[in-house]
């Protein structure tokens, strides 16, 4: 079995051309549209105008950020003002500097940074996805790699200061990177307590305690930043035990798709029995220590993960993980961990290519295609639109990046202050503003600007009350442009319609 041992074959000529492939995805992902979140949240930078302004929470759309998350979308708008790909590319660039030490992990293995661009080839446009997002998400995944780092880094200098020192740093990155700051500090704990008591230095006390404070700040500030979001939405993020796994296994299954969740879930539990010391032995017992946090948090309500977003972050422990196992099974001289190893390769890789596949298909990745929908407004004679409520925040940023759109006169309803509400009188409140927008109607027929529903495949219920509020009225309409979850509806009511 020597000839199928992955560490004789030579990488060398095949790695340049992998990392330009996945250059290639991620550059893809960076064109992609703004939706309603970045949008909502993006309205919220540029009006942060004074220093302290940056330390509350913000002031529009229920949204909330990192103040160092904000600090840098500022920064950054400040030099390329609300020209969308640049944006998204220094997300990308800030999010490969802070990935990038992470391939010190597979410095050890021949075909360790060749089978790691890979796994990002094969789930570009998942986790890429968040990479080049212009929302704080990046940060979570960026700052999940360098963990990894750090606790590699630990094991190789025998020094708790690393894992000690990037708990207190990311704690200050994310809100969900608390958790990873968290299990960060008892990693460092667990193993301080084993050390003989000869050991056991002043110094890594001392760095315990002052990264323990640092969390705690962390976590009251981040409480104290979410305050609006999280209560306004109180009643969507509660639900029973039963249904909390449900919710989680769907974003989870979200965030890694198919392929990482088997690779990596056969790795990490074949890694149990056959590695039980070293780096990846520590590695896959501090993800499933966390894991477990997940779960707790999601069925008690203090960790109320519900999309992809909320825990991508745990997929580069997953990506690394199934990388190791792949490495370490294709190198063993068992027979039958070496097929493993080599069938997980095979997934693995193709995986990947069936990313390549789809961007060389111009396969849609986009939540909407708003860059297309707003582009033909823009070319458009001046024209009277009703706004539907989720497209007013795209609208809004659309219409700072491209001065053609305010020839246009748009009727708007939805209120965009972040206030305190009723959480269980959200959909009250959404229909209410369906009314009042078509109660502003100019005339028996115009024109609705919709965005981030799809009309004739709606899901969500969004959608599906905007058509019954025009039906009430006795009115129909026409879809006269249309792209991805997206479009301009002309709406015809007869003299007599209600008012």
């Amino acid at each position: 079995m020597k000839s199928f041992d992955l560490s004789r074959l030579n990488p060398t000529f095949i790695l340049p051309v992998a990392l330009a492939v996945l250059a290639s995805l991620f550059l893809t992902l960076a064109t992609r549209s703004i939706w309603i979140d970045e949008a909502m949240l993006l309205k919220d930078i540029i009006e942060l105008r004074s220093p302290e302004a940056f330390f509350k929470p913000l002031p529009f759309y229920d949204q909330a950020e990192p103040v160092l998350a904000s600090l840098f979308f500022k920064a950054i708008m400040l030099l390329f003002h609300y020209n969308i790909e640049p944006l998204r590319l220094s997300v990308l660039a800030l999010s490969c500097v802070l990935i990038a030490p992470v391939f010190a992990v597979f410095r050890p293995y021949r075909w360790g940074a060749l089978v790691f661009v890979l796994a990002l080839i094969g789930h570009s446009f998942s986790m890429g996805l968040f990479l080049t997002e212009l929302k704080h998400y990046f940060l979570e995944v960026s700052v999940s790699f360098l963990a990894i780092t750090a606790l590699w880094r630990a094991g190789e200098h025998d020094h708790l200061h690393w894992p000690i020192g990037m708990a207190a740093a990311v704690s200050l990155l994310g809100f969900s990177t608390l958790i990873v700051s968290g299990a960060l500090l008892m990693y460092a704990l667990v193993c301080f307590a084993l050390r003989p008591r000869s050991e056991r230095d002043a110094s890594t006390v001392v760095a315990f305690f002052g990264a323990a404070l640092v969390i705690a700040m962390a976590y009251g500030y981040m409480k104290y930043l979410t305050v609006f979001q999280l209560a306004n939405y109180d009643d969507y993020y509660k639900t029973s035990a039963l249904g909390s796994l449900g919710v989680l296994k769907e974003a989870i299954l979200g965030a890694y798709g198919k392929a990482l969740l088997i690779t990596s879930g056969v790795a990490s539990v074949v890694l149990l029995f056959t590695h039980k010391s070293g780096f990846v032995c520590r590695l896959n017992l501090f993800f499933l220590g966390i894991v477990l946090i997940v779960i707790v948090g999601r069925i008690a309500g203090f960790y109320p993960a519900t999309y992809p977003r909320h825990v991508i972050w745990l997929a580069p422990f997953s990506m690394v993980i199934a990388c190791l196992g792949v490495l370490e099974f294709t190198a063993s001289p068992s027979r039958s961990l070496k097929v493993l190893g080599w069938l997980l390769l095979t997934l693995m890789t193709l995986q990947a290519g069936k990313a390549c596949y789809n961007n060389l298909r111009g396969v849609n990745y986009e939540y909407v295609d708003n860059n297309a929908l707003y582009e033909h407004i823009a070319q458009m004679p001046p024209t009277e639109f009703l706004v539907y409520p989720d497209a007013q925040p795209s609208l809004e940023y659309y219409t700072l990046l491209d001065q053609r759109l305010s020839k246009h006169q748009y009727v708007r309803v939805n209120n965009e202050m972040t206030r305190m509400r009723d959480p269980k009188m959200g959909k009250v409140e959404y229909l209410d503003s369906l009314a009042e927008l078509l109660r502003q109607r100019p005339s028996k027929d115009f024109s609705v600007l919709v965005s981030h529903v799809n009309l004739d495949k709606d899901i969500s219920g969004r959608g599906k009350a905007l058509e019954a509020e025009i039906s009430r009225l006795n009115c129909t309409y026409t879809s006269y442009f249309y792209v991805y979850n997206a479009q301009l509806i002309r709406v015809h009511c007869p003299l007599d319609a209600q008012l």
